[in-house]
């Protein structure tokens, strides 16, 4: 998905204004959000330059170029959303053609501003080799520094890359650590799976099994493992189900 700021950090108290009148209208009239996010933006706010954009992007073709226009004069004015959805938008042909490898420079572009979610997003391109050379470091290393950047899906991929040793040197317990501070359904089943296995760290199935019910409400995955667990059926069709769930 793409940046979508929820705050207005201009300087101008009336760009401040218009902001946040386009955020209380923007569900019980779109048009009037619109205009007070083109005159915020025309008063040099870049937050509602990004806003404006993401908005634009759900249009007509129209609307989805000119997306790419408002998110160019963000980054321009020093927004790292404005580069970010500029990658995501050219990764994704939205707007413009697809073209990975520009997504990936406009990514790159972001995440060495500081976006962790930039950094993320190149973190991923680098290790499946999506747009850019397959390099397992350079995505640690990207992963790294969104989890220490404080993104949640920066935590769960580096705790994977940690757990597998790829791209650096493989260390369970750092993994679980960074599993446990992201707490996403997703990061709690892998860890939820590495309990339960004693991927090294010391086995806890009541732990487990914890994580696994909390993950289940939204992770279908986890659902899957609590059903085989249930079914108290592990010969053969349990190591083929962690295996599924394991990585993702």
């Amino acid at each position: 998905m793409m940046d979508r700021p929820s705050q207005s950090s201009s300087s101008d108290p009336e760009a401040r204004r218009l902001f946040q009148h386009a955020l209380d209208s923007m569900e019980s009239d779109p048009a009037e959000a619109k205009e007070a996010l083109r005159k915020a933006a025309a008063l040099g706010c870049s937050d509602s330059m990004v806003l404006l954009g993401t908005i634009l992007s759900d249009g007509d073709d129209d609307e989805k170029k000119e997306a790419l226009e408002f998110f160019m004069k963000a980054y321009e004015a020093g927004n790292n959303m404005g580069s970010r959805n500029l990658g995501y938008c050219h990764a994704l042909g939205r707007g413009t053609e697809k073209d990975k490898a520009e997504g990936a420079r406009w990514y790159t572009v972001s995440a060495m501003s500081g976006n962790a979610k930039a950094q993320c997003n190149i973190g991923v391109m680098c290790e499946f080799g999506n747009g850019v050379p397959q390099d397992f470091e350079k995505a640690a290393e990207w992963y790294r520094m969104s989890a220490e950047n404080g993104y949640s899906r920066g935590m769960t991929n580096y705790a994977c890359l940690l757990r597998d040793g790829k791209g650096v040197r493989r260390d369970p317990e750092e993994a679980a650590r960074w599993f446990e501070k992201s707490g996403s359904p997703r990061a709690k089943r892998l860890l939820g799976i590495m309990l339960l296995d004693g991927d090294g760290i010391p086995k806890d199935e009541t732990r487990a099994l914890s994580l696994l019910k909390e993950a289940a409400a939204t992770d279908r995955k986890a659902a899957e493992i609590l059903a085989s667990l249930n079914e108290k059926n592990r010969g053969g069709a349990w190591p083929r189900l962690i295996q599924g769930c394991r990585r993702r």
